[in-house]
């Protein structure tokens, strides 16, 4: 290994300083991971492009009304909405190209899916961040709307925004391990080549 990945798996933790891989404890275990992942990727395909084009449509609809009654605040409510359900169709159809099974592949090739799977897992974190931003600016802009408007809404914005701020922070939490688990998996992927090509070498 170079000295800058010796320094980083310093940094990482002492835990990942593998010196042998063990292919036969590796392999059922991945196996299984990758198999979970594609249940849940078929899941949120499944049901999350309906409700992501029913958002779309929801969105529209909410902006149509607001603009044709003079209700601004639900323009801006249709326009957080319509914005949002853009975001997750998006998201979601990128899943499509990590949807692939587990079975009959090589270590090699599971280790590089579970790696593209990391990475997207990494994206619909970005995603839902954003998404929260999103929901939190436009809910302030509608508060105000209403609020100048002379009907205040009944629940404070306030109680909205905290609930944004707690999912912000468990998707951070989250987006973390997320990160850590990408760093090992490449290490992995890593350490098995490297491993491959010694073995190559001394036959």
């Amino acid at each position: 290994m170079t000295g800058r990945s010796d320094k980083y798996w310093d940094d990482l933790g002492v835990a990942w300083r593998a010196i042998e891989v063990d292919v036969d404890v590796v392999r059922p275990r991945l196996q299984s991971r990758l198999r979970r992942q594609s249940l849940l990727i078929r899941t949120a395909l499944v049901l999350g492009v309906p409700l992501a084009a029913c958002g779309l449509v929801l969105g529209a609809l909410t902006v149509w009304w607001g603009w044709t009654t003079a209700t601004w605040n639900f323009v801006a409510r249709g326009v957080a909405i319509g914005i949002i359900a853009a975001l997750a169709l998006t998201v979601l159809f990128s899943l499509v190209s990590v949807r692939g099974s587990a079975d009959a592949r090589a270590l090699a090739e599971m280790l590089a899916l579970a790696v593209r799977r990391a990475r997207a897992t990494l994206a619909v974190i970005r995603v839902g961040l954003l998404s929260c931003a999103i929901a939190a600016v436009f809910g302030v802009i509608g508060a105000v709307i209403r609020t100048r408007a002379g009907r205040p809404p009944a629940l404070s914005p306030v109680v909205d925004v905290a609930l944004l701020v707690l999912v912000t922070v468990v998707l951070l939490v989250y987006r973390g391990r997320a990160k850590v688990t990408l760093a090992k998996l490449r290490y992995l992927a890593q350490a098995i080549a490297s491993d491959a090509s010694d073995g190559t070498e001394r036959q």
